[in-house]
């Protein structure tokens, strides 16, 4: 499929959903996707995108399970992410919806992100957080009126009832702040710029820009190479971008996620594995993880390893109680290797 194709089908079925024609919509994504082989970025964006039409129809268990299908291979896949947050929003499991939408919120802010996030920030009993959120948002939105209605409804709820005309008085403070210093903002704009370009040309004009002054330091711009190279199938090289975004900026789970399953992708499971126990512990509720996390940790014959990191992370994280299930599947796995070592001797 080349790129006038897939961004007809991603553009289409947009336009479908607007209008509540989903069934439509489903089509247009699941023919686009037949004309779509090897996988890689467009296939997991159509992917993402179905997805999100299932869950508009109302089917949250495909929705879902397509989510993390493609969240597996692509981490942060923002319209996947998303799905993800809107369906536990739905289920009422706000803390997970807290956990998704703040992802995609922060990889891609746009409005709607930043009412689900508030909405379910709000419903997870922090409120001041949202209206920090929502402050965030209309900086950069300040006439969205999705955004205006929210805010106002949040602040009224927070006993804030000292202004009488939100759109007038309470935004009018929310001034755009100045991006020129922000190496997030400028790396978003980068990625906006380059999302029509072919994906090598995209590669070209941004290792030109990124050699240029503080841009060299800018972790953002090194996670956005890797994202090209990798669309343009280079994987080697975005794993050594993704290791510069890194070695940037070690606490951005981004980068570290990035840089874990490219790693993995080339088949470095060895060095990668020391990352994804990272990842876990910085970010515990992460399901592509922990799905990795056991499936590696039987191959690598880590599961002693294993089991003693699971048995620190619950004691550091108690509420994960999802952390028991991995310890069982552990146990029975180190059964069956006992078994089949003692059949073989």
């Amino acid at each position: 499929m080349d790129r006038e194709d897939f961004k007809s089908a991603v553009d289409t079925s947009w336009r479908l959903r607007r209008e509540k024609r989903l069934h439509e919509a489903e089509l247009v994504l699941h023919e686009a996707l037949e004309n779509c082989a090897g996988g890689g970025y467009r296939q997991n964006t159509l992917r993402a995108n179905l997805a999100d039409v299932l869950l508009r129809q109302g089917r949250t268990g495909e929705a879902k399970t397509l989510a993390l299908e493609i969240l597996a291979k692509e981490p942060g896949q923002v319209t996947a992410l998303t799905v993800l947050g809107v369906t536990a929003l739905k289920k009422k499991e706000y803390a997970e919806a807290v956990e998704n939408l703040s992802k995609a919120n922060e990889r891609i802010p746009n409005p709607y992100r930043a009412g689900r996030l508030a909405y379910a920030l709000e419903m997870d009993g922090q409120m001041e957080k949202a209206i920090n959120v929502l402050e965030e948002a209309l900086r950069n939105h300040p006439a969205d009126g999705y955004l205006l209605k929210q805010y106002g409804g949040l602040k009224r709820k927070a006993g804030v009832n000292n202004t009488n005309n939100i759109e007038e008085n309470s935004v009018r403070s929310l001034t755009p702040p100045s991006k020129e210093d922000d190496p997030f903002a400028y790396a978003e704009r980068m990625r906006l710029r380059l999302q029509e370009t072919d994906p090598e040309e995209a590669v070209r004009q941004l290792e030109k820009i990124i050699k240029v002054g503080r841009r060299k330091t800018n972790p953002h711009l090194h996670l956005l190479l890797g994202d090209l190279r990798r669309r343009a199938g280079d994987e080697p090289a975005a794993t050594v971008a993704y290791r510069r975004a890194l070695e940037l900026a070690p606490e951005n789970i981004y980068a570290l996620s990035h840089l874990l399953f490219s790693l993995r992708r080339l088949g470095e499971k060895e060095e990668a594995w020391p990352l994804l126990k990272q990842l876990l512990a910085a970010d515990p509720g992460n399901r592509a993880a922990k799905a990795t996390f056991l499936k590696d940790a039987v191959e690598l014959r880590k599961i002693e390893e294993a089991t003693a990191f699971l048995e620190e992370l619950l004691r550091e994280f108690p509420q994960h109680k999802e952390f028991y299930g991995l310890l069982k599947k552990l146990a029975r796995a180190k059964k069956a290797d006992k078994t089949v070592k003692g059949e073989k001797e």
